[in-house]
């Protein structure tokens, strides 16, 4: 898939020395950093997720019990 987008002259340079300066294409850097800003946000949402459905707390005891570990 082919996305064409105007982006600031002074965004498009600090691109184009990321690139530069890491040797990577500047095709592979706003595809990597695409990807580094939805997992961030996939993990952000699945953090709130967790905070919304958390269960009441445990002690180690009752966890250990719990996985089986204690006799």
């Amino acid at each position: 898939m082919t996305v064409t987008i105007d982006l600031p002259k002074e965004i498009e340079a600090r691109l184009v020395s990321e690139a530069e300066a890491s040797g990577v294409p500047l095709r592979q850097l706003v595809r990597d950093v695409l990807i580094d800003h939805f997992e961030e946000t996939e993990d952000g949402h699945l953090a709130e997720s967790r905070l919304r459905d958390r269960q009441a707390p445990i002690t180690a005891q009752q966890l250990r019990k719990k996985l089986g570990l204690e006799n």
